[in-house]
């Protein structure tokens, strides 16, 4: 079954060379590379509806300003949203990246938009689009630059072969390889949690299982969803960096606030564990949720949350962290028992939201 993605790509390759195409001799080789992204795009928005919606615009300008500075190239970089429901990047060259509302819509959090746009930002910094386009052809990229950049004969079929790599992702195990582990690295500079490249996947991948004719998007074709997610958490692995879903995905947060006398140490906006709101449960509970915010994780197995014997003292640990213990309970506070389980319901809970993934890989 074709998607729209890929219904549109036919139309605009038909377009491409049904339209006169002609760019002028002599020019260097950047200004090439910009006009030849220019007719692309041009084609794109004749098919797409851009939204201009200043909010949405503004965030995604937003996270692509802090990956820019770390690019090889000093390009025009710039990102546009298209109306299309079916989550898509592409990159075009000479540094322009088309991002759907389908796609927007499906990122989480900012950190799962840096990773799609760090991605799309490598293939049009190394020239992927036109690398890929010259494999496809039997040409190098100089000639493919001239045959483009003069009008010559083929111009038009490669304009549109170079329009399909871009919009269906038809690159090669190579460069997306290339693109995953330079994205990360942008990612991870930029300030931004590299697990969003992660989990943005994961949820590609459910997708694939709950609907394995639909195209992937931007993950399209080689190699499959499954490698890529493999990969993405091998990559991180070698780098050293903590994966920590739950920065990405917005989930298991801890925080306190006060009702009616009590206060409530919340995980994900619900209730776990309270005590009467004066001074010494008060300050207990907001050091207990700064604990847990750092010690529980969507990669921590419930066997990691125990209640342990320590010199006499009973401790609740979360992994290697000793989040309280009995001796800091006042009366009529829940037990370590009860808080345990209701730690591991939330955990739970989060894991239900974003299922596909193996956290004990």
């Amino acid at each position: 079954m074709r998607t729209r993605t890929a219904v549109v790509v036919l139309v605009l390759s038909f377009f491409i060379l049904a339209s006169p195409f002609h760019c002028e001799a002599g020019t260097d080789e950047l200004e090439k590379e910009l006009k030849l992204g220019d007719k692309v795009s041009e084609q794109v928005e004749k098919h797409w509806d851009r939204v201009t919606d200043p909010v949405r615009v503004a965030r995604v300008s937003m996270v692509l300003s802090r990956l820019t500075p770390f690019t090889e190239r000093d390009l025009p970089f710039e990102v546009r949203i298209v109306e299309e429901e079916m989550p898509n990047a592409f990159a075009l060259p000479g540094g322009r990246i088309y991002l759907t509302t389908g796609m927007l819509d499906f990122c989480r959090s900012d950190d799962e938009l840096a990773s799609i746009l760090a991605h799309e930002l490598v293939h049009t910094d190394r020239k992927h689009g036109l690398i890929q386009s010259s494999r496809n052809q039997r040409l190098t990229i100089g000639a493919l630059a001239v045959i483009i950049a003069t009008g010559g004969a083929g111009a038009a079929p490669i304009l549109a072969n170079l329009a399909q790599v871009a919009i269906m992702n038809s690159y090669s195990k190579d460069l997306e390889r290339e693109a995953d582990t330079s994205g990360l690295d942008i990612i991870f500079q930029s300030g931004y949690e590299p697990s969003g490249a992660v989990t943005v996947m994961e949820r590609l991948q459910e997708e694939e299982m709950k609907r394995p004719y639909v195209d992937p998007g931007i993950y399209a074709g080689h190699p499959k969803t499954r490698e890529r997610v493999l990969s993405l958490v091998g990559i991180i692995r070698e780098r050293g960096w903590p994966l920590e879903r739950k920065r990405a995905l917005r989930l298991l947060r801890s925080g306190t606030d006060e009702r009616n006398g009590t206060i409530f140490l919340n995980i994900d906006g619900r209730p776990v564990w309270q005590a009467p709101a004066v001074e010494g449960p008060s300050e207990l509970l907001e050091k207990v949720a700064r604990s847990l915010d750092r010690h529980l994780q969507m990669e921590t197995s419930p066997y990691d949350v125990t209640v342990q014997e320590v010199q006499g003292d009973k401790v609740l640990r979360v992994g290697l962290g000793v989040i309280v213990s009995t001796k800091d309970l006042l009366p009529g506070m829940p037990s370590l028992e009860e808080f345990r389980e209701n730690i591991l319901a939330a955990l739970n809970r989060a894991r239900s939201i974003h299922p596909v993934a193996d956290y004990h890989r």
